[in-house]
């Protein structure tokens, strides 16, 4: 299967040019010679008192075939790590993936979380990158906002519109019973708070009905592609994928976190490219929940 040399995205037989990139594709990704002279684009200023994180980044960047070069500590004790304007767009996915591993590798034995100041603006906007606003004290990596599905929103509407319509209709009654006199246990200013604030959840119930029923749709569409991606997870990816992914970019003195890194890039965007449409961020959920399940 041909590949991209700069977005490393695999596509099918008889493609010869990257759609994202316009690049003419390799047969073989290990063919493509790795250039750090011209890497220049910084992608990130890690913490000088981290150096092996750094190193780590270093090495994971360049076993994904990106261009890579490590400065040493600037006056204010950061580590400037740079790629090439070229491959930015590339780096930076790498460099999500690689740092959400760390984090969690981190928060499992309980050790700091390495921080880094994450693409500095100036240096984005050389890199043809549309950048966002960034504060000005120190910016410390924050994460894509996790991919919450349409099935667990429509479920979380549907559940809230029962319980604050269940307990509005309830407060609602109570308190009429009160304002009639039939219960008279409070009086007549407390038991018209109390129906007003359970109409309130009345209301508050029918919108969370109206949005859940905006969200059905999404909802059905979302499941019918789930299973589509897992059928097809199940169907491509197997030890041997696995393998020859490894043997595409060599094994030789790699870790089993650079492996496993590699390895989850590698199915994200064979799957992308065979789902375009699909969000980044749920791709790499099914991925992993895939991999746990198969795999570990």
């Amino acid at each position: 299967m041909p590949w991209c040399p700069n977005c490393k995205t695999e596509y099918r037989e008889g493609i010869t040019h990257c759609a994202d990139c316009k690049a003419e594709l390799v047969a073989d990704l290990s063919a493509v010679k790795v250039d750090s002279s011209e890497a220049t684009a910084l992608l990130a200023k890690i913490d000088g008192s981290q150096p092996e994180f750094a190193k780590k980044l270093a090495d994971f960047l360049e076993y994904s075939g990106v261009p890579v070069n490590v400065a040493e500590p600037d006056e204010e004790g950061l580590i400037a790590v740079y790629t090439t304007p070229e491959a930015y767009r590339d780096a930076k996915r790498h460099f999500q993936a690689f740092y959400s591993v760390e984090a969690e590798n981190a928060f499992l034995s309980g050790e700091e979380t390495p921080e880094q100041e994450l693409f500095a603006e100036e240096e984005e906007a050389d890199a043809g990158e549309d950048t966002e606003e960034l504060p000005e004290e120190k910016d410390v990596f924050r994460h894509e906002k996790s991919y919450v599905s349409a099935v667990s929103r429509y479920d979380d509407y549907r559940s809230s519109g029962f319980t604050f319509i269940s307990f509005g209709i309830l407060g609602t009654g109570f308190a009429l019973l009160n304002l009639l006199d039939i219960v008279p246990l409070f009086n007549v200013f407390s038991a018209a708070v109390i129906f007003v604030m359970f109409t309130a959840f009345l209301v508050m119930g029918i919108f969370s009905f109206a949005k859940a029923g905006k969200l059905k749709e999404d909802a059905v569409k979302e499941k019918a592609l789930t299973t589509e991606v897992k059928k097809w997870l199940e169907e491509n990816i197997s030890e041997d994928t696995l393998h020859t992914y490894d043997t595409k970019t060599g094994t030789d003195g790699k870790s089993e976190e650079l492996l496993y890194l590699n390895r989850l890039d590698r199915i994200r965007e064979t799957m992308l490219a065979e789902f375009p449409d699909l969000n980044s961020s749920f791709a790499e959920q099914l991925i992993e929940d895939f991999y746990s399940t198969h795999f570990d």
